[in-house]
């Protein structure tokens, strides 16, 4: 299985906007070029929303030309805002130096010809990638899947209770009334985690066969057609007919018709496998999509049942499933079982000691992943040379298994959404977030499309993409007293970690690395602080994100290094033990989330000068007798 390229995150999506940034500056010394800037940019979106597309998708000869194409415009419309950022700064400040910025400015008219030059040497750049047009609408997710209910896997491992449990849902009876509709359980894990496998299991049990009339499997995958699913569900119970393969909207009244008279008064259950939502409909379509797919079940008796498998919370929540069954990673145990039965036919007795230590150490390292186990497996299958299984032990499993089982969720996620995910890879592993904070510093980066009506703030907007990142089961909660955090669990961790690799970058303590000049959101260590300026052009960071160490303790920010973020968007010491600011924090000028551990006396007198920040949590700051006007967001843990 290859390992998927790490393309940039998406940023077609956010040229229109700049655009309308570039021409709703006023310069009288640059207003041509601004025009020009703006032209550029939407000359250049199409194209780049329909190579961002093909940047997800796997392999390809195009592909590493593809990517550093993404890579070049990815760095361009970067340049393109911090210059707008500027620009945009420097009218704030003196509103006369919009006529005459220049003298303020160095040239801003030639840096703004460089810039659309460089645009135009991107876009010319992208025909070659381009010699067959793509028809519109195109998914990233290949039509060729296809699943069945007969049994390919003849022992379950690690998964036994969630069977059980399914089946007692399924045979549950309905409680002395019955609905006029079939209740739905789902079950919902990541990719690779066997949730067909136990739908396998599920379906061909001996007391499911014996308590349905009738049965059905559909793999659903990316069919949203309502007539097509009809008929897969005709074809499953042998009631298809040609005669009612015809197009148009009376084909499927007949279907639908012939599918109602096939299930009525029979006890039917139908296995729905791999749903996804249709992006390209609103929550409201797609229910109303289902809700016709599944009215003709209404006539099956009671005690009919349809069972689900999908990725997404959101599918039952749309589906308005009454028992969710979630799928977790499987223990180490049943991680090496089952490693074990696809290597070595799973005779434990007959397998050498020093292979099982070697065994057991691999399962360790993936993460829960049946997937993974059952490909490792094959890999090493009847081969019992010590050699060679340490030889897998070293193998890199999450990039070449794992995550490539895992990357359909990131590509099926609309591109604003992919990169708030991507980015919470700079946080450490253990991070728990507060959908708050976490929301404002997307804020703060711009990740939040500005909404299109006025009713509507752009906080309430940034909630909205974070439940939707929860309901799509990228995000999990946990409990502390009466406070409520989310974590990404490991696998999505590895799956943030791999396509944010371009842009986010996290540096562990003492290990030795060569920073991308792609990143632009770093997380760091305070020992690691004073090499940055050695390694990296710190004017390009937009994140900072400081850790403490468990070396070196300190509660200062070097004065002079702190001078040299001139672009930093997002400052975040709440994780370190830095307690005081120099005052060198007023040339942060694009500063607009600064979230602090503690400030033991006071914060600097000149903060007031950070126009972009905006306070929260004012009554426990004390401030120099200079009002601090101005600022923004202002975080404690």
């Amino acid at each position: 299985m290859p390992t998927p390229a790490a393309a940039p995150w998406p940023v077609s999506q956010d040229l229109a906007a700049l655009a309308d940034r570039a021409r709703s500056l006023s310069l009288a010394r640059a207003g041509a070029e601004l025009g020009a800037l703006a032209a550029a940019l939407l000359r250049i979106q199409p194209v780049a929303r329909e190579l961002e597309r093909r940047g997800l998708q796997p392999g390809g000869a195009e592909g590493s030309d593809l990517h550093a194409w993404l890579v070049q415009l990815r760095d361009a419309v970067a340049d393109a805002e911090d210059l707008l950022d500027e620009l945009h700064r420097r009218c704030l400040v003196s509103p006369a130096l919009s006529a005459c910025v220049g003298a303020a400015f160095r040239n801003p008219a030639r840096k703004l010809r460089r810039l659309v030059e460089r645009l135009d040497r991107v876009h010319d750049d992208s025909e070659r990638l381009l010699p067959v047009r793509v028809a519109a609408g195109c998914g990233v997710r290949s039509p060729n899947r296809v699943t069945g209910s007969v049994l390919v896997e003849r022992k379950l491992f690690g998964r036994e209770k969630e069977c059980d449990e399914i089946a007692g849902r399924l045979l549950g009876d309905c409680g002395g009334k019955c609905s006029s509709s079939a209740k739905v359980v789902a079950v919902v894990g990541h990719g690779g985690m066997g949730k067909t496998t136990v739908a396998q299991y599920v379906y061909n049990d001996a007391r499911i066969e014996g308590y349905f009339d009738l049965r059905a499997w559909v793999c659903v995958w990316d069919r949203s057609d309502e007539a097509e699913l009809t008929r897969e569900i005709l074809q499953s119970i042998g009631g298809s007919d040609d005669t009612l393969y015809d197009d148009g909207l009376a084909s499927l009244e007949r279907l639908q018709e012939r599918l109602e008279e096939l299930v009525a008064t029979k006890r039917f259950l139908l296995v729905l496998d791999d749903i996804w939502v249709d992006e390209e409909k609103t929550e409201h379509e797609n229910r109303g999509m289902w809700n016709k797919v599944l009215g003709p079940l209404k006539s099956a008796a009671c005690g009919s049942k349809i069972l689900v498998t999908t990725r997404m919370r959101l599918v039952a929540e749309v589906l308005n499933a009454t028992h969710v069954v979630p799928l977790d990673g499987l223990g180490i145990s049943d991680c090496w079982l089952l490693l074990m039965k696809a290597a070595l036919g799973g005779a434990t007795m007959d397998t050498p000691p020093d292979l099982q230590g070697i065994g057991r150490a691999i399962a360790a390292k993936l993460k829960g992943s049946p997937l993974a186990a059952k490909a490792i497996g094959q890999m090493l299958r009847n081969t019992r040379s010590p050699q060679k299984w340490r030889t897998m032990l070293d193998t890199e499993i999450c990039d070449s298994i794992i995550i490539p089982s895992l990357q359909l969720s990131y590509q099926h996620l609309p591109g604003h959404l992919q990169r708030c995910f991507a980015y919470c890879s700079i946080f450490s592993t253990t991070w728990r977030f507060d959908r708050y904070k976490l929301v404002n510093i997307w804020i703060a980066l711009g990740f939040i499309q500005r909404p299109t009506t006025e009713e509507k703030r752009v906080e309430d907007l940034g909630q909205e993409y974070f439940d939707d990142l929860l309901s799509r089961s990228f995000f999990q909660t946990a409990n502390k007293g009466q406070q409520t955090y989310y974590f990404l669990d490991d696998l999505m961790y590895d799956l943030a970690r791999h396509f944010s690799a371009h842009d986010c970058m996290k540096i562990d303590e003492g290990v030795p690395v060569v920073i991308p000049h792609t990143v632009r959101h770093l997380s760091v260590s305070t020992d690691y602080l004073p090499q940055l300026k050695r390694k990296y052009r710190l004017g390009r960071l937009r994140t900072l994100l400081v850790l403490r160490s468990s070396s070196l303790s300190s509660s200062h920010f070097p004065s002079k290094l702190l001078a040299e973020f001139k672009n930093l968007r997002v400052l975040d010491l709440t994780e370190s033990d830095i307690a005081e600011l120099p005052e060198t924090i007023s040339q942060l000028v694009h500063l607009h989330y600064l979230a602090l551990c503690c400030i033991t006396n006071k914060l600097p007198k000149y903060i007031y000068k950070l126009r972009y920040l905006e306070v929260q949590d004012m009554h426990v700051l004390l401030f120099h007798d200079n009002h601090p006007r101005g600022i923004g967001k202002i975080c404690y843990p």
